[in-house]
């Protein structure tokens, strides 16, 4: 009931289409693949077309284009974050300052635009694809255990320096409609992520940081 991928583009404007180039998915068995729409637009809509089914049918799905923040509505934090960043890694930290393992990601992104919403896609190294058409339970199991999406609008709060993620949207259906509150340091080109800190099975204080070098002006 969820679907998540990621990855480059390209645009064949003479023949009328766009190909999704995708370096990652929620089901493995898509990364590495190209997905073709065929695209049209329609004032503030861009409608994208597969190709056809094997029976000849067609489906079409309309995106509605969202208008940037107003900008009576902008703050300094605002316009410096707006834009893609990759993950460059993961790191954790007692409250005393001592290096704990961290688990990495083999490849994520996160995006701010500038109409006020974001979105984010972790994916985990070792992913193995399906043995079947279908996964096993074990097979399903490991595939939301290796990957993470969400999407939603975002606030800022520069006083305190965190951002809320408004999760309308996550790969996780119990973490839709929730709040991330994330802590933030913002440079010209880095972007450090870090969750409220919290308590490890030894009972010590762990803060998590996750640290994302900009693609994008």
């Amino acid at each position: 009931s969820y679907s998540s991928y990621f990855g480059r583009y390209t645009v064949n404007a003479g023949e009328g289409h766009v190909t999704h180039h995708l370096e990652g998915s929620l089901n493995p068995d898509g990364a590495g693949s190209d997905y073709q729409r065929f695209y049209t637009f329609e004032d503030d809509s861009l409608i994208l077309q597969p190709p056809p089914s094997e029976d000849g049918s067609r489906s079409y799905i309309t995106w509605e284009r969202l208008p940037a923040l107003p900008e009576s509505e902008l703050t300094d934090t605002h316009r410096r974050l707006f834009g893609f960043y990759r993950v460059e890694s993961v790191s954790r930290e007692t409250s005393e300052g001592e290096s704990v393992p961290a688990d990495q990601y083999e490849t994520a992104y996160i995006i701010y635009a500038p109409s006020g919403h974001m979105s984010v896609h972790l994916m985990r190294p070792g992913r193995q694809t399906y043995a079947g058409d279908e996964p096993t339970a074990d097979e399903a199991l490991h595939v939301i255990d290796t990957y993470g999406s969400y999407f939603g609008p975002f606030s800022i709060n520069e006083d305190e320096g965190y951002l809320v993620h408004h999760r309308i949207g996550n790969e996780n259906p119990n973490q839709t409609g929730t709040d991330a509150q994330r802590f933030y340091e913002l440079t010209d080109t880095h972007l450090n992520l870090m969750p409220p800190a919290s308590a490890d099975d030894e009972g010590r204080e762990i803060q998590s940081t996750i640290r994302w070098a900009r693609i994008t002006e």
